[in-house]
This record gives structure tokens, sequence and C-alpha cells, in this order.
């Protein structure tokens, strides 16, 4: 079973304090800190085996913020902490964040009838009298779909080098009524918790279930709660806000470059474009163990069900016995691939892109993240 999950979950696709810290972020082009040096060995090791175009890395440890940058972007520039690239799914973990304030501002319960925040009754977000909570939006349990439009098939042979432009054809410029349409069309088949369906529908729907219970764009939640607060000023989540010639453009396994994703009304699935400047501010907001919407981000929401993993609110964890836990997620765009773990508990955290997607990577991903924290820990 666990192999199996590992495969399962590895395949998917501030205060002024805070702010002084980030200021002194450190570009580690030429590290003189001999953890650093081990981490570019680390660094250059990899790259040398690997078609990546570009890597970009973020790294908090020791109270301290790092970057480091590799290789060349499609452009022929050199990545910076500034290059934007498209983060994919680890957007989830920021509409997970929006959920979990939603849950501490007492606007919403875990296990909440997600009915209650829809202004029509869909029967259909039920099955066998149990329906979807908020629980299995977040944790990939609902039963909805990978994608609305729903399409059976789409992934089953996919050719890499034509399969971005057939699921942007289908995304581009999906409306609020053409997801609600295709939402009132589905039909579950099993009870919501009982099994794991990677989905892209489920965040979304969330993100609409946000916007109802504030009130709110979702963009304007992002931005209240997360991005104006954390200061992290690049990050957008709409292609047509941001300086595409600082955009980290990607290639797939084939080598062959890749579109980014298409522009449709809800975003909260994959949209986000961010640096590794802002992602150190993301991270060391959830490096945080006071707060109460981090708490409740990562919040064990599947109750031992998978043994030794556990999920919160987008994030998934690892518990290795009385080691600390591993809170860590990735992102995969048509071009691009992401990864974040963080070790709260040692106040460590890395983030890692590559402007490359393809077989492997993110296991190539976490095998660096997981190697970049042995360096920090071993030098406790």
């Amino acid at each position: 079973m666990k192999s199996n999950l590992i495969r399962l979950l590895h395949g998917v696709l501030p205060s002024m304090a805070l702010l002084l810290l980030f200021s002194a972020c450190k570009t580690a082009e030429s590290p003189t800190d001999p953890s650093l040096q081990k981490v570019g060995q680390l660094v250059d090791s990899l790259m040398a085996s690997q078609t990546w175009p570009a890597l970009s890395i973020g790294i908090i440890a020791n109270g301290q913020t790092y970057d480091l940058h590799k290789g060349k972007l499609l452009n022929g520039t050199a990545p910076n902490a500034a290059t934007l690239y498209e983060i994919a799914s680890l957007t989830k973990t920021f509409t997970g964040t929006l959920l979990a304030h939603a849950l501490v501002d007492g606007k919403a319960e875990i296990d909440q009838d997600i009915r209650e925040h829809l202004s029509d009754t869909f029967p259909n977000l039920s099955y066998q009298g149990a329906p979807v909570t908020y629980r299995h939006l977040a944790t990939h349990q609902s039963g909805l779909p990978h994608l609305f439009p729903h399409t059976p098939g789409l992934f089953d042979t996919p050719d890499w080098d034509n399969l971005p432009l057939r699921i942007n054809t289908l995304q581009a410029g999906f409306s609020k009524e053409d997801f609600f349409n295709s939402l009132q069309s589905f039909t579950l088949d099993t009870v919501p918790g009982a099994t794991f369906v990677y989905s892209n529908a489920g965040p979304n729907l969330l993100g609409y279930l946000l916007e109802n219970i504030y009130q709110q764009d979702f963009e304007d939640l992002l931005q209240e709660k997360i991005l104006a607060p954390l200061a992290m000023r690049k990050t957008q989540i709409s292609v047509e806000a941001i300086d595409t010639s600082k955009l980290a453009y990607g290639i797939n396994m084939n080598g062959n470059p890749m579109p980014i994703r298409a522009e449709k009304d809800m975003m909260a699935e994959g949209g986000i474009l961010s640096s590794t400047e802002d992602m150190l501010k993301y991270l060391q907001f959830h490096l945080d163990t006071t707060s109460a919407v981090t708490r409740a981000a990562r919040q064990e929401l599947w109750n031992g069900q998978f043994g030794d993993f556990e999920a919160g609110l987008f994030w998934q964890i690892f518990k290795d016995g009385d080691r600390p836990d591993r809170i860590f997620q990735n992102g995969g765009a048509y071009g691009t691939s992401s990864w974040v773990t963080l070790i709260p508990e040692s106040q460590l955290g890395v983030f890692l892109v590559t402007n490359f997607a393809g077989e492997g990577v993110h296991q190539q991903l976490n095998q660096l993240a997981d190697g970049i924290l042995r360096i920090y820990q071993s030098s406790e």
C-alpha cells in the first residue's frame, strides 16, 4: 500500500521581522559557507546528469535564506531570484491556506457539507447519503474528476508533445458558468473519503466556495490574505499581470518547448506564477509553528488511513517514527517541475523548480531536497 501511494503521490502530476529577514537573502553563486559549498556540489552533480535547462533553489536554514541558480533559460539568460516559474500544483497549497483562514475565522468546518456554501442544491455532491466535505476536497478524496470539462481517457495514452495543447483547448476561457454546468452533470460513483483520486476540479470548486464564503474574488483573497501580508510582490495568478520576459518557459522530456497553461476563470488548482524570492517568504510563513493558520493547514486529515503518510490542506506529510515530520508537495506544469519540503520542527525548508517536465523529475527533485536537508541537519 505504502509503495503504491508513493508512486501515486509522486506521479501526479508578515511582520516587520519577516520582512527584515528576507531583506538579507543571500545568493549563493560562490558560496564560502561549508554547507552551501556542499549544496553547490550536490546541485552541480545532478545538473551534469540531466537535460534540465535551468534550476532554481531556495533554502531556509540556520535562520537564513539562500538562493542558488544554475543553467540557462530558453531565452539564453541565467535564472535569478526574480525569475518567474509556473509552480503548478504548489498553487493548491495556497488554496489550502485560504481554507485554513476560513477554518480559523470560523467561516467553515473541515467536515462540513460543502453544499452549505453553494447556491444550488447539487444532490450529485453526495453518494449514498454521504456528502462531499472540505476534508474530501483538500485530500483528493471527493470523487470529483481530474478536470472539468470531464474528459475520460484524456490521460490514458498521453502524447506529451500534443497533450498540453489539447488540455489548453479544453481549458481556455473556461468560465464559472461552464464549471458549474460541468459540476451539475457529473455523478459521483463512490462514497466521498473512500478512495484517493487526484483532482484539479476539486480545488477549483474549493476556490469558488471560498469566494462564496468571503464574498470576494479568489484573486483578491489570495492577495489580501497571503501575497500582501508576506510581501510576495512578484507572485501572480494571471499571466496578463506579469512581465513575460521574466517568465521561465520550459521544455518536455523530448526537448520540445512547451506552452504555459491557458487562462480560465478559476485557477485555484495550479495557476500561480512565482519566484524563488517570493517562495522563500511563503516557506518561511509555513515554517511558523505558532500560527493558527499554518497549524490548520498542516492538520492531519487521513487519520492514519495510509500509515506513515498523512495529508494536510493540500500538503502531504511523511511521518517517520521519532523523526520530525516532513511536509511536502510538488507541482508539474507542461514545462516546469517544482518541489517543496518543510521541516517545521527544525526550521528547515527547500524550494526547487526547473523549467523541465518529464518522467522521474519529481523523484529527482525529492532526492535533491532530501540531500540538501541532510547537509543542514548534519551541520546542526
